[in-house]
């Protein structure tokens, strides 16, 4: 699979590019190393390649009782989109334009606000001062819900979608092209207090990605629960200035004050009241993390499931 060196977000008023794909550090792509947003104390270095998404079944749900898509059109399951994957070569997709209807196939007509809902591990910790556990001995599972911007970022949010359900053609690491739930089983690759959460790498490690870059949109300002692309360097423009190519599956959600306005920002997580940082994004934020600002105890993104849900 072709990737970036890195994906990186800074987490300073620049967003600098290096080793790795994260948060508020370049992010990764197939084609080239994304980062997402760096923060002050700069990027990532690359760490070895992990393999690929975690295949243990995940541990029960542990989410309170209400079902952030209750009353939402549910997803029944991908429908063919079009695109045959194959082993090895280029791109399924082409030069085709990947958009939301194709993003959708199999999904039931409708309005609504279109809604991400991240299940994931969150780390927390329990009365004990230990990483809290659910009854069967897994991390404590909680949900990370988004709303996702169609009219101001079509391309990331088709994407994102596409990779979501299934529908979008992704490069595994042995470079042969699949259609599958890209994100399930992946992890939260970059942790930084008061700045980002990034996953969506593949390896684990900020240099993965689905076997291709996405073009840019939408780049304005990043306040709380900002859900967006990270982005790897692209060819310098003439002055010297870096440009930014955006990863075609690492993401990062702002968890504190967030990084200048470039990369595709597609959404944004708050909490019900429209103001507040989603909880369960607040509790991966506060994380203990290693000198590459990924967590001490790994934390799954065990599915992320699509609805669309009422205004």
């Amino acid at each position: 699979m072709r990737h970036r060196s890195a994906w990186l977000v800074p987490t300073s008023l620049a967003f600098a590019f290096t080793g790795a794909l994260v948060a508020l550090a370049p992010a990764c792509s197939s084609k080239s190393t994304a980062t997402t947003p760096a923060d002050d104390t700069g990027t990532d270095a690359a760490l070895p390649d992990t393999g690929t998404a975690d295949t243990t079944p995940p541990p029960a749900d542990t989410t309170p009782a209400k079902d952030p898509l209750e009353g939402c059109t549910l997803d029944p399951g991908p429908g063919d989109a079009g695109f045959i994957p194959t082993d090895g070569g280029g791109d399924p997709v082409g030069d085709a334009s990947f958009d939301l209807s194709a993003a959708l196939a199999g999904f039931p007509a409708g309005t609504g606000v279109l809604t991400a809902v991240i299940t994931t591990e969150t780390g927390e910790l329990g009365a004990d001062g230990g990483v809290a556990r659910s009854a069967d001995g897994g991390l404590v599972t909680r949900k990370i819900v988004c709303k996702l911007d169609e009219k101001n970022a079509p391309i990331s949010v088709a994407n994102f979608v596409g990779l979501a359900r299934g529908t979008r053609p992704s490069q595994d690491t042995s470079g042969n092209w699949r259609l599958a739930r890209f994100y399930d089983g992946l992890t939260w690759h970059r942790v930084v207090l008061g700045f980002v959460i990034q996953g969506g790498d593949p390896l684990g490690n900020g240099g993965g990605g689905p076997g291709y870059d996405i073009p840019n949109e939408h780049h304005v300002k990043e306040p709380l629960g900002t859900l967006a692309m990270a982005a790897g360097n692209g060819a310098p423009l003439p002055d010297g200035g870096p440009t930014f190519v955006p990863s075609g599956s690492q993401f990062y959600v702002v968890v504190g004050g967030g990084p200048s306005a470039d990369y595709n920002v597609f959404g944004s997580c708050l909490d019900a009241d429209g103001v507040s940082l989603d909880p369960a994004a607040d509790l991966i934020q506060q994380v203990d993390v290693n000198g590459s600002q990924r967590p001490k105890t790994k934390l799954h993104m065990w599915k992320i499931d699509i609805g669309r849900c009422p205004m």
